[in-house]
């Protein structure tokens, strides 16, 4: 059973910057990646991490998902000056090169490899590679928005040549389109890839058609690409939230994916130039605990944009926080988490369950912000065909009330009294007393809380 967080670092892929002026490009700086990991260092994180070393991507690796000619056009760069690196850049949209950026574009490639190799051997549970350049923009050919090398896009052909993955999920978080990943897996059904992005009715970069919801995938690959455009700016946690109840997480458990790699831009974080929008960084820890539960917890997230320097170390803080175990922080103001009454005839009766979780129970849930969650769980609901559910939606309830869950199962003859998914005494019991422990345990719970949230299966 894999157990433990990596985190993957190296101060080398900070070592290129802008040389000309360019207002365009001149918020993609070093300060990207070692802000992050010194926060990381500061609440002592990087401590209770798995550290695993960077290596420098092959070739091949790189031409999984990029062509020979762009390949040979990007590896004469070293030897470029000032004047032939400028010209270059502008052969491509919102990007620029340096000396040095081909050397960490592969410590970019190689460093998200080695967490995919690690986590789908099962060497780690999860963790997060914080890398520079960031890769969701570029493509086949060319170099865009800050992108030289598609990290994330490689990492998913990795995944399925050489570990015969037959379904790898993509989140893209990034306030940005990830066109480069649309494209690569646009006609791949082996591939999931959903991105929410600012796109204000395509006046926002990378002003595409592509980047509206009406893109969905071509070919085999078509129901396989999810876009979620937003289309004005200062969207909140409750927005986020209700994304993933609502479109992201019941595709992706029909899906069922076998890896979930997440493009982690947290240029959606409050207070980034380019988002501008008002989600706080503790949300993150939200989103990333939504997605723990799939995949078997294999999950790896790789750092993209993210312009305030600030809320880009707290939003990392955050994630990998929240990837070591922690309890994700409690969140007020929720609000509009409910969707409109929706049909679940002809769903089978597991498909409709997790239907009912993410769609009503999560938003109820998390719109109530409890400082307790009991769950009571009969031994007739257990054995039903909800049993393999029941994982699942334990593990989601743990985002909720910063991670104190207090779980009741009661068996035939025993009751089971858990806390936070670990057994700590079993209590032998007979049936008619169960009412009676359930009641003193509501009566305690609410003696400490003032709101706790009660299921009952």
């Amino acid at each position: 059973m894999a157990s433990g967080s990596a985190l993957i670092f190296d101060e080398e892929m900070s070592r290129y910057k802008l040389l000309w002026k360019d207002p365009v490009c001149e918020i993609e700086v070093p300060e990207r990646l070692t802000v992050s990991y010194e926060a990381l260092k500061t609440h002592g994180v990087t401590q209770r991490c798995k550290q695993l070393p960077v290596r420098q991507a092959t070739e091949q690796e790189i031409l999984l998902a990029h062509s020979e000619e762009y390949l040979e056009a990007v590896k004469q760069t070293p030897k470029m000056s000032v004047e032939e690196l400028m010209a270059f850049s502008k052969q491509y949209s919102d990007v620029y090169f340096h000396q040095n950026i081909y050397h960490c574009a592969k410590l970019a490639v190689g460093a998200t490899l080695q967490l995919v190799d690690s986590v789908v051997k099962r060497e780690v549970r999860n963790g997060m590679a914080l890398v520079r350049p960031p890769g969701h923009h570029s493509q086949r050919s060319a170099a865009n928005g800050f992108c030289v090398f598609n990290n994330v896009a490689i990492a998913a052909l990795h995944a399925t040549k050489n570990y015969n993955l037959k379904r790898v999920l993509i989140v893209d978080w990034d306030i940005h389109h990830g066109q480069g990943v649309q494209y690569c897996f646009e006609e791949d059904p082996s591939v999931l890839y959903f991105s929410w992005h600012r796109y204000e009715n395509q006046t926002f970069w990378p002003n595409l058609p592509e980047s509206d919801y009406t893109s969905v995938g071509k070919g085999k690959g078509c129901g396989f690409n999810i876009n979620l455009p937003w289309n004005k700016v200062g969207m909140t946690n409750s927005d986020y939230l209700a994304a993933f109840f609502h479109v992201l997480l019941p595709v992706a458990y029909e899906f069922d994916p076998e890896l979930v790699l997440v493009s982690a831009g947290f240029d959606s974080a409050i207070g980034d130039p380019e988002g501008e929008m008002c989600a706080i960084p503790e949300i993150f820890a939200h989103l990333t605990q939504l997605l723990m539960p799939l995949a078997a917890g294999k999950m790896c997230v790789v750092l993209e944009g993210g312009y305030n320097l600030t809320s880009l170390a707290q939003s990392v803080c955050q994630t990998v926080q929240t990837l070591l175990g922690d309890p994700a922080p409690r969140l007020s103001g929720l609000t509009a988490l409910l969707p409109l009454p929706a049909r679940l005839q002809g769903e089978s009766f597991t498909a409709g369950f997790m239907q009912a979780v993410l769609s009503l129970i999560l938003p109820l849930a998390y719109e109530f912000n409890p400082c307790l969650v009991l769950g009571v769980f009969r031994d007739s609901g257990a054995k039903t065909h909800l049993t393999p559910v029941w994982g699942h939606l334990t593990s989601l309830l743990q985002g909720l009330a910063g991670g104190q869950t207090l779980t009741l199962l009661q068996v035939r003859v025993f009751t089971y009294f858990c806390i936070i998914l670990k057994p700590i005494q079993n209590i032998h019991l007979h049936f008619f007393k169960f009412l009676f422990i359930l009641n003193a345990f509501f009566s305690l719970s609410m003696s400490l809380c003032s709101n706790v949230f009660i299921l009952y299966f």
